[in-house]
């Protein structure tokens, strides 16, 4: 029996980490690093990264090192700043850009019932903000790290606006235990729909698409479109799910569109 996919939580700050911490019953991983936790029963490892784009880029890194696994999910989660939105309300970001460059980078693409936002990633805290994006000062840096390492589908960020225009908090320290506590809960709940997953059929559309091939003749057009549809149905749907559904259809364009429009449920226009 496969084992579910390791977690690995990317925070900038200690006060973002201490509710995670608790939460997922986290210890110290190695007395040698102070800034990485784990709870290896549950696959779950969190590292305190430190603040700026270089320290995010430095700490995937190491725990990479430590996991080094393609299908790891890896998670931000922190506070960030906005014009206008909310104090205390949660964000999936789906966009990351930079203010120095046009580099841009997407993490998953799936829509998880909660409010989705772009985030621009500066150098220094942000005086003015523009109502387009929230801000913080890790996200690009996560990112542009993970690029290499594995697929958009296995990346996720949340961020708690901690302020805007009208509001700033006391404690930033307290009020970002207070709020990601609030939280983490609904996060992890999504990311639950994502780690159950077995690792070893995870993205196998080959074999998948065998089992199609199997009941109907496919087109190289259709076996594009099949692969495009199948990479992303198998996030969502078991193996056996899938194999019953193609025993139950009754022509190749019926069960396209079936997942097409099953996807759309699910699917993050971007």
């Amino acid at each position: 029996m496969s084992k579910t996919k390791i977690i690995n939580f990317l925070v900038a700050l200690k006060h973002e980490a201490l509710p995670i911490i608790d939460y997922f019953e986290l210890t110290l991983n190695d007395k040698k690093y102070r800034n990485i936790f784990s709870n290896v029963e549950k696959n779950i490892f969190l590292i305190i990264t430190g603040i700026g784009i270089q320290n995010a880029k430095k700490a995937v890194t190491k725990l990479k090192q430590l996991n080094n696994n393609k299908n790891d999910i890896w998670v931000n989660i922190g506070i960030a700043g906005h014009e206008t939105f909310k104090v205390g309300s949660i964000y999936e970001i789906k966009k990351v850009i930079y203010s120095n460059n046009k580099n841009t980078f997407f993490t998953n693409s799936f829509y998880n019932k909660v409010p989705t936002s772009t985030i621009c990633c500066v150098d220094k805290e942000e005086k003015k903000y523009n109502n387009k994006y929230l801000y913080d000062m890790e996200s690009y840096g996560f990112l542009e790290a993970l690029d290499s390492l594995t697929i958009k589908e296995n990346i996720f960020m949340f961020k708690i606006v901690s302020d805007n225009l009208q509001f700033k908090p006391k404690s930033y320290k307290n009020f970002a235990i207070s709020f990601i506590s609030k939280h983490i809960k609904k996060i992890d709940t999504i990311l639950d729909k994502y780690r159950n997953k077995p690792q070893d059929s995870f993205y196998d559309i080959t074999l998948m698409l065998n089992i199609i091939k199997n009941k109907y003749h496919i087109t190289f057009y259709n076996k594009k479109k099949l692969e495009k549809i199948l990479k992303k149905i198998l996030i969502i749907k078991s193996q056996k799910e899938i194999k019953n559904d193609v025993l139950v259809s009754k022509s190749l364009n019926g069960l396209i569109k079936k997942y097409e429009s099953y996807l759309t449920k699910y699917i993050l226009k971007i």
